[in-house]
């Protein structure tokens, strides 16, 4: 099972439609495809509410830039957080967050995208959704659509 995170985010609604393809090494954009249990969908469908899709792009320090890393010993290369409709089962992430300036700290520029998934908190302050979590490299999540399962926390 996923982790279960309580805390929900600021919400936006997603307009992007396609992932840019920069070049194969320097493409950061990947897609999530989203399976919902009957509850979780119903459940979110009565409630009106979103889900979040949370990419997290960071890599291990090169050995010249270890005084880049942040408290967790990684460079961070920032986050993108994506609001839809609970009907959307296909998301694209762009991956235009991440400083090209930057993937020079990361040690063999291999890129790591831990990516969640919750509930957008439109009707409550609480996360409903439990779901799997994707926790790999941007290369791999490239390759074909990070399939990400949910279902009501407690089911």
């Amino acid at each position: 099972m996923g982790k279960i995170l309580r805390l929900c985010a600021a919400t936006g609604l997603a307009t992007t439609l396609a992932v840019p393809r920069l070049g194969a090494a320097e493409t950061f954009g990947f897609v999530v495809d989203l399976s919902l249990s009957p509850k979780a969908a119903s459940g979110l469908a009565a409630h009106s509410e979103g889900i979040v899709i949370a990419a997290f792009f960071s890599g291990a320090p090169a050995p010249t830039a270890r005084t880049h890393a942040d408290e967790f010993g990684q460079i961070f290369l920032g986050s993108e957080r994506i609001t839809v409709d609970s009907s959307v089962r296909s998301v694209p992430i762009t991956g235009k967050v991440v400083p090209r300036n930057r993937l020079e700290w990361v040690q063999g520029r291999k890129v790591q995208v831990p990516t969640n998934v919750y509930s957008a908190c439109r009707k409550g302050p609480d996360n409903i959704l439990d779901c799997d979590i994707f926790e790999g490299e941007i290369s791999v999540a490239a390759q074909t659509p990070v399939k990400i399962g949910c279902r009501p926390i407690g089911e």
